[in-house]
Formats: structure tokens, C-alpha cells, sequence
């Protein structure tokens, strides 16, 4: 059985664009990330799916320094080109992080990877309802699961948001914060004050 991460990501966000490339500390926002992803228990291979057109051609080269594949779709039809990215890898299991939480809590994702599996669950998360801080949103999936999401799909938001389906037709393992509520604190990178925010916050956490 194949446990992949697959991150999505794309030079082209309206709000902030670049912002996968962007310095923290002495590395890029996506190279935190997939740092952080070579630390989750059970991994057996990390994907960056991004858009065709050369414009995205420097996230493939920054997932590369880092040992991570590549796979090349839609931009705007992210759930099919997060399927075929799955498909590349032949995957079985596949864990979902979005390339706006630089800052991903490795353990707490391992957790949910080992309740998935345990539990034989069809579709597992930590934000339903959250409880950890923002940014620290991961999800787990099977293959058969996300084939399903592709056969089914059908509003706008299914095609954008690859889980939509799974969110609100499946059965839902959810991971809860055992320190309470912490989902007010937001290390998720959209814009720019976010941006300065998350350069505060890991050069506070380093020192």
C-alpha cells in the first residue's frame, strides 16, 4: 500500500501571488513545507500538483530540491488534476495539505494518518469541526475515495476545493485538539498581513 502527500500549489493566487516561493528565514514558504512533510509517519512519496504553463515552472524546480515529484494539470480543475496526480503516483492512500500552511504540525498530521488507517476510515480530517490552529489542516483519502469525488463532482466549489465531495458525502473521522479550541490562532498564508504574521511567528518559534 502507497501513503502519498500531495500538496497543491500554484504561482497564480489572486490575493498573494508567488506566495509559495516567497522567503521564510532561510528558506522558501514551500520549502518549509515539504520539509515538514518528509516528517509525517508512514510517507512513502511527496507530490507537488501544479498547473501547466511555464509561469509555474519555479515551484517544480523548488519541489525538486527537495526530492519531491511533480505532476502537471488543469488550474482551474484542481480536483482533476489532484486525481491525476494520484493516479501518477499510484496511490492508495493519499494525505491532502494545501501549500498555504508552511508551518504543518507533522505529528498531529501522523495522527490523523494513523487514525485513517486504524479506523479503516473513508475520509479523515482535523477541521470538522476545527480545533487546530489554522494552518495546521491536513486530510486523508483513499484512492477509491477521490475516483468517487471525480465520478460525482458537480458544483463549481467540487472542481476547486478537491474534498468538497468527500466533505459532505462521506463518513468523517475527525481529529480533535486534546489542548481545546485553538483555532482562532491563523498561520495560513492568503495575503500579505498574513505573509508578516507568519514571518513573526516562526522567527519567534526559532529563537
Amino acid at each position: 500500500m502507497k501513503t502519498v502527500v500531495i500538496v497543491q500549489a500554484r504561482m497564480t493566487s489572486s490575493r498573494l501571488p508567488g506566495k509559495v516561493i516567497l522567503p521564510l528565514g532561510n528558506m522558501t514558504v514551500l520549502g518549509h513545507l515539504l520539509t515538514k512533510c518528509k516528517q509525517i509517519q508512514g510517507i512513502d512519496a511527496i507530490c507537488c500538483a501544479i498547473p501547466v504553463g511555464n509561469e509555474h515552472d519555479v515551484i517544480a524546480i523548488e519541489a525538486k530540491k527537495y526530492s519531491c515529484d511533480v505532476y502537471r494539470g488543469s488550474e482551474l480543475n484542481v480536483l482533476e488534476r489532484y486525481y491525476k496526480a494520484a493516479k501518477y503516483l499510484k496511490a492508495d492512500i493519499i494525505m491532502r495539505i494545501t501549500s498555504d500552511c508552511p508551518l504543518i504540525n507533522p505529528q498531529v498530521c501522523s495522527q490523523v494518518l494513523k487514525m485513517h488507517l486504524e479506523n479503516k476510515a473513508e475520509y479523515s480530517c482535523n477541521n470538522m469541526p476545527p480545533s487546530w490552529p489554522h494552518g495546521y489542516d491536513c486530510e486523508v483519502f483513499g484512492m477509491i475515495e477521490l475516483e468517487n469525488a471525480m465520478c460525482n463532482a458537480f458544483l463549481p466549489g467540487d472542481f476547486e476545493h478537491v474534498t468538497s465531495w468527500m466533505r459532505r458525502s462521506l463518513k468523517v473521522q475527525n481529529l480533535k485538539n486534546p489542548d481545546g479550541d485553538e483555532h482562532h490562532i491563523r498561520i495560513t498564508l492568503d495575503t500579505p498581513e498574513d505573509y508578516q504574521y507568519i514571518k513573526n511567528y516562526y522567527k519567534n518559534s526559532i529563537q
